[in-house]
């Protein structure tokens, strides 16, 4: 009698798209947290001041992440305390004061003509955008 060989299966695991967002929303949050902090880690709260580790900020979008073709642009979000993001919902008005102090209407123009864009989460455009969060020079 002959001995059968069980063949052996070789999938390559396939990632999924909101797995890729998960990873895309990560690394963004990171470095838009970092952007600024001091070499202990210290950073300030974009729209009241309030000093805190990077990593107890939160990432805050002044275009909701909704808004997919905005999602992860760096003039759409700064670094917020837990009660400016959360409580008082991003305190927009205030944020966007401060980001046109910043940045200049032009940009913050651009950030809000976003919203009228439509972008579909492809795999090739998340894998993209993946590998561009994870070129970024450390700041």
């Amino acid at each position: 009698m002959r001995k059968s060989k069980k063949r052996i299966k070789t999938r390559h695991k396939v990632v999924s798209i909101s797995k890729l967002i998960k990873t895309a929303d990560k690394l963004f949050s990171d470095a838009v947290r970092q952007i600024g902090a001091n070499k202990e880690g210290l950073q300030v709260c974009y729209t009241c001041g309030h000093k805190n580790h990077w990593k107890k900020l939160q990432c805050s979008h002044f275009l909701s992440r909704y808004y997919k073709s905005a999602r992860w642009d760096f003039d759409n979000a700064r670094p917020t305390c837990f009660m400016c993001n959360i409580w008082k919902k991003g305190d927009l008005v205030n944020f966007r004061q401060k980001l046109l102090k910043e940045i200049g209407q032009k940009r913050v123009e651009v950030v809000e003509a976003k919203r009228h864009q439509s972008t579909k989460l492809t795999r090739a455009f998340l894998e993209e955008k993946l590998q561009e969060l994870l070129s970024r020079p450390q700041e």
